[in-house]
């Protein structure tokens, strides 16, 4: 009776075990495909002109600018979420990094960017390793770069909204939003215009 038992109890895990391998295998493809037409995105938008810039799409998403963060080796398009909202998030975020709330990439004000934090590093995964004083490039879609030079680095709650006001509109400045301790709390990144 008892071998009978851990015979199945043996199955039962080795059957949960498999199908954990495969939803990792999955996800890691997955990954690999949205990487590639990140770095595909980025290469396009890179080498057209002002005009078709502002047609560049992604899974049907419009790319607003580009992000890139040279301490930690990433850059992603930006995509443009119409009334975003938690659930109206899901899918793009999926695809790349997202204008979360704020005006046009490089507007005056503050422009909050959010981005899931991936266990392999991608997208904003290696955020935490930030510290202040460090510089995020952001070129807009008339292929202006400027720098913004990180000030503020704190963890919040998901409910949070005071990070996405701007306390002073003559300034650029720009907030990274990336979950942290299993979607219980929101790792922040503050930066402003380098002057």
């Amino acid at each position: 009776m008892r071998i009978k038992i851990y015979k199945t109890i043996f199955i039962i895990l080795l059957i949960g075990a498999i199908i954990t391998i495969m939803l990792i295998i999955t996800q890691y493809k997955q990954n690999l495909i949205n990487e590639e037409q990140n770095k595909e995105v980025i290469d396009t938008f890179s080498k057209i002109d002002e005009e078709d810039s502002k047609q560049l799409t992604l899974n049907g998403y419009n790319v607003i600018g580009t992000i890139e963060i040279p301490k930690i080796n990433i850059k992603y398009p930006i995509l443009e979420v119409e009334n975003p909202s938690p659930e109206s998030t899901k899918t793009p975020m999926k695809y790349s990094i997202i204008k979360y709330w704020g005006g046009k990439v490089n507007e005056y004000g503050n422009l909050s960017i959010a981005g899931h934090n991936k266990y392999d590093g991608t997208m904003f995964g290696k955020t935490k390793n930030l510290n202040i004083g460090e510089i995020i490039k952001l070129e807009d879609l008339e292929k202006n770069v400027i720098d913004y030079e990180i000030y503020d680095k704190f963890v919040t709650n998901p409910n949070d909204t005071s990070i996405l006001l701007t306390k002073d509109i003559k300034i650029r400045e720009v907030t990274l939003i990336t979950c942290t301790r299993g979607n219980k709390e929101r790792l922040i990144i503050k930066a402003k215009q380098k002057i």
